[in-house]
């Protein structure tokens, strides 16, 4: 989500297998909200203020990768109470972005699990039936992406998600060391089940193969 409030960011790179007998510490559904507090100076809420755990370190490498510097990533609670909530938030100072991105924790339980069990995405998309997981996994990759790209200084929403989409190989690569086929079939799921159903403000006209959002230099869309 972009805005003058907060927004998230995730990414990272590392095999699922170093995932194994870890506990993340991700919070649960009962976790204290955590809000802006306006009275705070910039130089205070610009940055996170708990030390990462794993997971967080892991994602704030891959976040690092999209942002171009470094950032950092914690997987918080920061609803406030609308039906609907973004997967991650990073403060703006006009145009200045934060230094790091809060995600919500289930967008974090997704990555996990995406990278205990990466694999996939090319075969269902082919047989065009993949399960709510692989779908689920893909939105997650996305969410990590977009939030980077606010890190990166990309304030506007559907540029955002658009350049988001187009880096879903990258993440998921980095993330779960999966093949070039399955990261890229992940950002196509995203693309034709996902994005449809965004708000407008996160949809353009221009995220499109040539359109003046398309970052590629080849054939593969997104």
């Amino acid at each position: 989500m972009g805005s003058n409030e907060w927004k998230f960011v995730a990414g990272g790179a590392l095999a699922a297998a170093l995932f194994v007998g870890f506990h993340f510490m991700v919070p649960g559904p009962n976790a204290a909200a955590m809000k802006h507090d306006h009275t705070k100076r910039w130089s205070y809420v610009k940055v996170p203020h708990r030390t990462a755990n794993v997971l967080e370190r892991r994602l704030g490498e891959v976040a690092s990768l999209v942002a171009g510097r470094p950032v950092q990533v914690r997987c918080e609670d920061f609803s406030d109470g609308e039906v609907v909530e973004p997967g991650g938030v990073v403060q703006f100072n006009g145009s200045k972005p934060a230094d790091w991105a809060r995600l919500r924790p289930d967008v974090c339980s997704h990555l996990v699990h995406f990278m205990q069990t990466p694999a996939g995405a090319e075969a269902c998309l082919a047989a065009r039936r993949c399960d709510e997981r692989t779908e689920t996994s893909a939105e997650a990759l996305k969410i990590l992406a977009h939030e980077s790209y606010h890190l990166r200084g990309v304030k506007d929403e559907a540029t955002a998600e658009c350049y988001a989409m187009q880096a879903v190989p990258r993440v998921a690569r980095a993330l779960a060391g999966v093949t070039f086929a399955d990261a890229h079939a992940l950002a196509v799921i995203e693309y034709l089940v996902g994005y449809p159903g965004m708000p407008p403000a996160y949809r353009s006209g221009e995220c499109r193969p040539g359109g003046a959002l398309d970052l590629s230099s080849g054939p593969n869309w997104p």
